[in-house]
């Protein structure tokens, strides 16, 4: 009866040490992931502006010829060939397309 009784007690407390354990760890993961992810989202704030944002609702999309991407219309890197207008996503796309 007694042995039992410690058993009992022994597995107890194992279990209690093996949730404090794991709790650590995960507290540790999620921490972890957001400093990870605050510096991102600090780094990406910080960094150079998009060079291919968001279209305004309702603009249309051109395909870039050199590189394939859509950019809007109202796109500043622009030519017209031919009466025809060719969109660009960077000045260098437009200067490489006019090479």
């Amino acid at each position: 009866m007694v042995r039992a009784i410690i058993e009992i007690c022994i597995t107890i407390l194992v279990a209690y040490v093996a949730r404090a354990i794991l709790t650590s760890v995960v507290r540790g993961i999620a921490n972890a992931s957001a400093q990870a992810f605050q510096q991102a989202r600090t780094a990406k704030s910080t960094a150079a502006p998009d060079v291919n944002p968001t279209p305004p609702p309702g603009s249309e999309l051109h395909k870039d010829p050199v590189c394939g991407t859509y950019v809007a219309e109202s796109t500043p890197f622009r030519r017209r060939v031919n009466g025809t207008i060719i969109y660009y996503c960077s000045d260098a796309c437009r200067q490489k397309h006019a090479a």
